[in-house]
């Protein structure tokens, strides 16, 4: 059984060092335990958010086939119920526009993707007529296919194929293999799905990495350093990146879908991923079916509508990536006669579970076991953003090489499965190092099929991949690295670590003085120097040392990570570092 081999036995993969000066620029890649002992506590396969469920919402409203029915529990036309719908539509990503408000009749068929329903009565105390309040109210989504402009009504081309993207926030490789036993089985023996070994994320969260992979863009510098060469991103930082409004021009991978011929779909079941936390994001609507209405509602003022995520979600007994799932499998089912693309990413998942998936591994069985036909001449990449970035299990080194490596696993189209060498080549490439730009250079070839194009950063996984392969010469920022060798702990009274956490903390402190954000609001931090400080050396025959300093401060008890460099003839220590990464979580804190 595979996972009785490659996913459980440690095995090793050395690249020849470069003659240059870089430091550690090769690569060991190593495949990791998924059920390593150091963090078997930190496992809870029995963790469900629905275990037990009683549902206690009854669904008066069921749109079937485009068509919108009304019931009460004792008839399914009552007319008493004043029943109404209105249409959502959405603007960019963060601005909703409300359709008129019609009543219901039975089979009245929406024509728009995003329904919300909502049925009112009048209270009467002592012998007053007394406002009118609603008593139910629910939201619903579907694919409501308009008629398509004469560009894209030309049937579907031979040897194209469809392309989906199920992108899981926060999951790495080796936790799909823990988690999900059985979906990797459906996904291996039914979809002939390859497993990409060493995806290396390319920054801390989703707004770089989805950058990476929907965009081709390396938002951020890579500083030169003793580890890289320097490399000039799109801007100087992440928060100038955020500040900068996007636009039809950007490389958005499904403008290349659509300009391809493409219908094309998005959802996602919490903030958009280009605008959160107050980024700019899109100020217009970016594919043909946008499922963002729907959350809208559920998310910030002034959209927010009350307890209707508690409706939908939890008094439904439903969590939210099933209605992303029903969404995707309605696109397929409203366009069986042309190419689509589709994007859709399940952020509450793992955020919810942590390092609990499993319960939901029945679920998506049965969405692939009953899929098979939607998806035989269909590119399909399951993959993660990035692993699990906060808790107990982060804090181990395990959790550390986690995080840097997220899932991916593709499946080609039927057709393609039979030619030997090009499925041999993805064998191939699925055991060496790779990032999100890879991934992006593969999207871009489909949109026009074994006709390459150049990307800048990265290159199509249908190829031989150029060599050689290490972190800096793919751009992934050394703080994130998988292929770097293991660190070593220093003793407690190393007389760095102290030090090293200080300059850090003064670091932290003189960036939040400085922002018009948060300054007149902040605490300034402290380090707690009779806490915990872990100093580890990266290894590496160069005199001057490179350590990972993890510390602590005060007030907040935040936990936080960051490298320095040492040389030992004058005792001086750099921080490498652009960021001080949170280990711990911080919501509820910060809340």
């Amino acid at each position: 059984m595979w996972l009785d081999t490659a996913e459980s036995v440690e095995t090793t993969k050395i690249l020849t060092p470069s003659t240059n000066k870089i430091w550690l620029d090769f690569c060991n890649l190593t495949d990791e335990d998924p059920w390593d002992s150091s963090i078997l506590e930190y496992i809870e396969p029995g963790k469900d958010p629905m275990h037990n469920c009683v549902r206690t919402v009854f669904e008066h409203s069921k749109l079937i086939n485009g068509q919108l029915f009304i019931y009460s529990k004792e008839s399914s036309n009552n007319d008493e119920m004043h029943c109404r719908m209105r249409c959502l539509f959405s603007k960019g990503e963060m601005h909703l526009i409300y359709g008129s408000w019609i009543k219901v009749i039975n089979g009245t068929r929406p024509q728009c993707d995003i329904v919300e329903v909502e049925c009112r009565k009048r209270s009467f105390f002592f012998g007053f007529d007394e406002e009118e309040y609603a008593f139910y109210k629910y939201l619903h989504a579907q694919i409501y296919r308009k008629r398509l402009p004469p560009s894209l009504r030309l049937p579907k081309p031979p040897k194209k194929y469809d392309v989906h993207i199920i992108v899981i926030d926060s999951l790495s490789q080796t936790q799909f293999i823990r988690a999900m036993p059985k979906t990797l089985h459906i996904l291996r023996d039914r979809y002939d799905a390859i497993p990409f070994h060493h995806l290396n994320k390319i920054g801390p969260g989703s707004y770089p990495n989805g950058f990476a992979f929907l965009f081709g863009k390396m938002l951020q510098d890579i500083p030169k350093s003793p580890f890289s060469r320097g490399y000039s991103g799109e801007h100087s930082s992440l928060e100038e990146a955020c500040k900068t409004p996007l636009n039809e021009s950007d490389q958005f991978i499904a403008f290349r879908f659509q300009d391809d011929g493409y219908i094309t779909m998005m959802s996602e079941d919490s903030y958009t991923v280009f605008h959160y936390p107050n980024c700019h994001g899109f100020n217009k609507t970016i594919v043909d079916h946008y499922m963002r209405p729907f959350q809208l509602l559920f998310e910030d003022p002034p959209y927010k509508s009350e307890n209707m995520d508690e409706i939908v979600h939890k008094n439904s007994c439903r969590e939210s990536y099933y209605d992303l799932m029903d969404y995707l499998k309605d696109f397929i089912k409203a366009y069986p006669d042309k190419l689509k693309f589709s994007i859709s990413w399940a952020t509450n998942l793992a955020y919810n579970r942590q390092n609990a998936l499993s319960s939901s591994d029945d679920y998506f069985y049965h969405f692939f076991k009953d899929s098979i036909k939607n998806f035989e001449n269909s590119f399909l990449f399951i993959m993660g953003d990035h692993g699990l970035r906060y808790g107990k299990m982060r804090e181990t080194s395990i959790g550390e090489a986690e995080d840097n490596n997220p899932a991916l696993f593709l499946s080609v189209p039927k057709p393609l499965r039979n030619d030997l060498i090009f499925m041999q080549q993805l064998k191939t490439n699925s055991k060496e190092l790779i990032t999100h730009y890879d991934i992006y250079a593969t999207l871009v070839e489909i949109t026009n099929f074994f006709i390459p194009k150049p990307i800048i950063h990265g290159s199509s996984l249908f190829h031989p991949l150029p060599t050689p392969r290490t972190c800096d010469s793919l751009r992934i920022p050394f703080e994130y690295c998988i292929c770097r060798s293991k660190k070593t702990l220093v003793k407690n009274d190393n007389g760095i670590g102290i030090k090293a956490a200080k300059m850090m903390v003064e670091k932290m402190n003189f960036e939040l003085a400085n922002s018009q954000k948060v300054a007149k609001i902040c605490s300034q931090l402290s380090l707690i120097e009779n806490g915990e400080i872990i100093v580890e050396d990266y290894g590496g025959e160069q005199s001057e040392r490179v350590y990972k300093i993890t510390f602590s401060t005060t007030p907040g008890n935040g936990k936080f990570w960051g490298i320095v460099t040492y040389d030992p003839s004058n005792q001086k220590i750099q921080i490498l570092s652009q960021k001080f990464t949170r280990l711990n979580k911080y919501k509820f804190q910060a809340k």
